[in-house]
């Protein structure tokens, strides 16, 4: 049959896509928190980017009796002519390429699932007006629990549920944004608990080191060297500044307290570029694993200063997972090839994925968890590992490792038959490793000879 032209296309998101990216996305509610100061985060930097003066702030104001939640910045803003579309947009961004922590447009959703009613306020400098949109999301959570509104699309739904208006601002200096959410719930109400709240802040979100930390000094020093941005940002809940959880002792499970003692950087390449830097703490007596309630434990992984996953994202570098919660430390991510997944509890499978967590294995767990074995049967003996020495000792480790590798691999060249040709193991290695990016040097090295 003879094609007499293109037709129509029949595609239809349906609303059910909205409940995707409210609810089945932020399965955990202090998430929303997060996504609103990346939001945040990213505004204060395209208005510094442009040469202009705003504070790092970001305000929080929490109100558990009224069920109200107000986060403000002072960042770029949305210019009046552009709001409308901008605020409007879902699953749209124009952040992808500049290198800035949200890109996929959806953060804004966050507290949709978890409210009664969202309102976003923003204005741009230099103008008078202030553009806002408002979200009744109880009538929304109403049309997604009715069969009968099944058929609607996302934008029928968007369009019932949702107002846009402008107004006169007071002022035509400065610029914001502005999220309020009215009526929040959560299970358990932890989204609207305030210890609960700056806790989680304190562990993901982009905050400096406490001050009266020994080594927050030369941490800053270290990151804002070795990466391409290092942003910290003075967040502020309920009028108190929120920082990382980070201190001089760790509370330990074995009842007591433990030092940090000093801090190790370090920095891990892939192909000769640098694509993460971190550091870790050096504990005293390294007896037991740090209590995990303190908000400490484990090397944990930020990507634009703010975390990836949870403090277990590490635990299969080590030899045995519990080892990663032996200890304190971060590693940032600094490549444009590790890219955070929509729900930031991991990247986005690649090989640089692979290649980045085989690396800190080799680098950073592997010693770790030799120097806690060791640690572990001198005090069975009543010994201990001086401090001065400790460094020393995971460098060794370290090389160790390598070592380890290299007669691991000269043990499988020496099991080859005499009877397999260079051919059929090139054969092999072709069927078995054609993802590799170094499988074409292996071969031009071959072919050579």
């Amino acid at each position: 049959m003879q094609k007499t032209g293109r037709t129509k296309s029949s595609f239809k998101a349906g609303m059910y896509l909205l409940e995707t990216l409210t609810s089945g996305m932020y399965n955990e509610p202090l998430s929303i928190y997060r996504e609103y100061i990346q939001n945040a985060a990213d505004s204060i930097d395209i208005l510094r980017s442009q040469k202009k003066k705003t504070s790092m702030k970001i305000n929080i104001d929490l109100d558990p009796l009224d069920k109200r939640i107000t986060i403000h910045d002072n960042g770029f803003g949305i210019p009046s002519d552009i709001a409308q579309k901008t605020l409007s947009s879902i699953g749209s961004s124009d952040k992808a390429h500049r290198g800035l922590r949200g890109f996929r447009g959806i953060g804004r959703l966050g507290g949709v699932a978890f409210s009664d009613k969202a309102i976003y306020r923003t204005k741009a400098q230099g103008e008078n007006i202030e553009s806002i949109q408002e979200w009744d999301c109880k009538k929304l959570r109403e049309f997604l629990a009715d069969p009968q509104k099944s058929s609607l699309s996302i934008k029928q739904l968007f369009n019932k549920t949702t107002t846009f208006y402008q107004q006169n601002s007071r002022r035509t200096s400065g610029s914001y944004f502005e999220v309020v959410l009215e009526g929040v719930t959560s299970f358990r109400n932890h989204i609207i608990d305030i210890k609960k709240v700056r806790d989680y802040l304190s562990q993901v979100t982009p905050v400096p080191f406490p001050p009266e930390c020994t080594y927050s000094e030369k941490l800053n020093d270290f990151l804002s060297k070795n990466l391409n941005h290092y942003g910290k940002y003075e967040i502020i809940l309920n009028g108190e500044p929120v920082y990382k959880p980070y201190q001089n002792k760790v509370k330990i499970t074995k009842k007591g307290y433990d030092e940090i003692i000093d801090v190790e950087t370090f920095i891990i390449k892939l192909k000769g570029k640098i694509v993460a830097v971190g550091w870790y703490g050096i504990r005293k007596d390294l007896l037991g694993a740090i209590a995990r309630g303190s908000g400490d434990s484990g090397i944990r992984v930020r990507s634009g200063n703010i975390m990836i996953g949870d403090a277990h994202i590490l635990d299969s570098c080590f030899r045995e997972p519990r080892f990663n919660s032996y200890t304190v430390g971060e590693v940032h991510v600094d490549s444009p090839d590790l890219v955070p997944n929509s729900r930031r509890d991991d990247f986005v499978d690649n090989e640089t994925k692979t290649l980045f967590y085989n690396s800190i294995e080799r680098q950073i767990g592997l010693p770790i968890s030799k120097e806690i074995r060791i640690q572990s049967r001198l005090a069975s003996t009543g010994g201990t590992i001086n401090s001065d020495n400790r460094k020393n000792l995971i460098k060794e480790n370290v090389e160790t490792a390598k070592n380890e590798k290299q007669i691991q691999n000269q043990k499988l060249l020496d099991n080859i038959p005499d009877n397999v040709t260079s051919k059929e193991i090139l054969k092999e290695i072709l069927s078995n490793c054609h993802n590799c990016s170094h499988l074409s040097n292996v071969f031009s090295k071959f072919l050579k000879s």
